[in-house]
C-alpha cells in the first residue's frame, strides 16, 4: 500500500514542527520565506495534497450546497439543476441533491439533515404538502440557524424572508390569453392539473383577469380532468385553450386531436411542454417558456453571492424572471 503524505511526516523529513508547515503551506507571515520554499517543495516532490474534511473543518466550511427539488421525472427540475450544476461548476462548492417527493415529511428531513452542519447553504422548491397544508415552520427555522436559504418557483404568498426567485406566472398567462385573441378565439377555457399549487393559482388569476366568461377546468385527479375536458369540448364552444402545467397540456392536445378538430382554425392551445422533446413531436405546441435553466443558474447565483459576500443583514431579494412564448403549431 502507497504511504499517504501527510503535514506529520514531512515536518518529520524536515525536522520542524506539523504547525510550521502547516503555516508555511498557507503562506502564513510567521514563516520565513527560506523555510517556505523547503517546505512547498518537498510537498511538490512527495506528491502532498490536503486531507479536503481537514480543510473544510479548518475553514469551518463543507463546501457544500443542498438542493431539494419536489420531483425528479418533471423535466421542468431536471432543467434547472442542470443551471445550478453550471453555476455551481465554476465555484469551490459541490452540489448534493435531495427529493422531498412532494412529501411535506421528506422534506423536513431533507433540511433537517443540511441543518446539522453538511452543507453551507440550501436551495429549495417547496412540496406540493408544504404548499396545501402551509407549513413553512422547518423552512423559517433555518434562517434561524444562520444557514442562507434561497427559494424557487413555488413561492409563499407569506414573505418567509428569503432570498426567492420565480418567473411571471400571472403575466405569462396574460400574455398567452391575448395571444389567443389575436388569433380571433373567442371562447377561451384555462384547463390545470395543479389547481392548489401556488403557480398554478397565480396562472389561474391571470386567466380570470382577462376573461369575462370564465371556463375553468381544473383537477388535480388527471381522470377527472380528462373526462370534464372531454365533455366542455363536446359542447363545441370553445375555440382556445389555455393549459396551466405539462399534464394539462398534454391532455388538451390529445383531447383536440381526438376530436379531429383543426389546430389554429377550429381551436388554439398555449401550454406548458418540455421544450425539447417538442421539437422532436408533432403538432409542436405553443408553449409559455419559463427558461428553467436560467431559473436555476440565478438562484445559485443569488446563494453564492451570499456566501461569499463580507456584509451582514443584507436584504432578502425577490427575482421575478419573464417568461416567452414559443408559437408552434397549436396556435401559428
Amino acid at each position: 500500500m502507497k504511504n499517504v503524505v501527510s503535514l506529520k511526516s514531512l515536518a518529520k523529513e524536515l525536522n520542524i514542527s506539523v504547525s510550521t508547515v502547516s503555516k508555511s503551506l498557507n503562506d502564513s507571515e510567521e514563516i520565513s520565506d527560506q523555510t517556505k520554499e523547503r517546505v512547498k517543495n518537498l510537498a511538490k516532490l512527495r506528491g502532498y495534497s490536503p486531507n479536503p474534511i481537514a480543510v473544510r473543518l479548518q475553514k469551518q466550511e463543507t463546501m457544500q450546497i443542498g438542493v431539494v427539488v419536489p420531483n425528479i421525472e418533471n423535466p421542468f427540475f431536471a432543467s434547472v439543476l442542470k443551471g445550478i450544476d453550471e453555476v455551481t461548476n465554476t465555484s469551490k462548492y459541490n452540489i448534493i441533491t435531495f427529493l422531498s417527493n412532494e412529501s411535506l415529511k421528506k422534506e423536513k428531513e431533507c433540511l433537517d439533515y443540511f441543518s446539522k452542519g453538511n452543507v453551507d447553504g440550501i436551495l429549495i422548491c417547496i412540496a406540493e404538502e408544504t404548499n396545501k397544508k402551509k407549513t413553512f415552520d422547518h423552512i423559517i427555522d433555518i434562517k434561524q440557524k444562520g444557514i442562507p436559504l434561497v427559494l424557487f418557483d413555488r413561492i409563499p404568498m407569506q414573505p418567509l424572508g428569503f432570498d426567492a426567485v420565480q418567473v411571471n406566472d400571472y403575466d405569462s398567462i396574460i400574455s398567452a390569453y391575448e395571444h389567443l385573441e389575436n388569433k380571433d378565439c373567442k371562447n377561451i377555457a384555462f384547463v390545470s392539473s395543479i389547481p392548489t399549487l401556488i403557480v398554478g393559482r397565480l396562472r389561474e388569476d391571470g386567466y380570470l383577469a382577462k376573461t369575462d366568461n370564465p371556463t375553468v377546468i381544473a383537477f388535480e385527479d388527471l381522470n377527472e380532468l380528462q373526462r370534464t375536458l372531454d365533455e366542455t369540448l363536446k359542447e363545441g364552444k370553445i375555440d382556445g385553450l389555455i393549459a396551466a402545467d405539462i399534464d394539462a397540456t398534454l391532455l388538451c392536445n390529445s383531447a383536440i386531436q381526438k376530436r379531429g378538430l383543426k389546430f389554429s382554425e377550429e381551436i388554439s392551445l398555449i401550454g406548458y411542454v418540455n421544450a425539447s422533446q417538442n421539437e422532436l413531436s408533432y403538432p409542436k405546441i405553443s408553449f409559455i417558456d419559463q427558461h428553467p435553466k436560467e431559473i436555476g443558474k440565478k438562484t445559485a447565483q443569488i446563494l453564492l453571492d451570499r456566501l461569499e459576500s463580507k456584509e451582514e443583514n443584507i436584504p432578502a431579494k425577490d427575482v421575478i424572471l419573464n417568461t416567452t412564448i414559443t408559437i408552434g403549431d397549436t396556435s401559428s
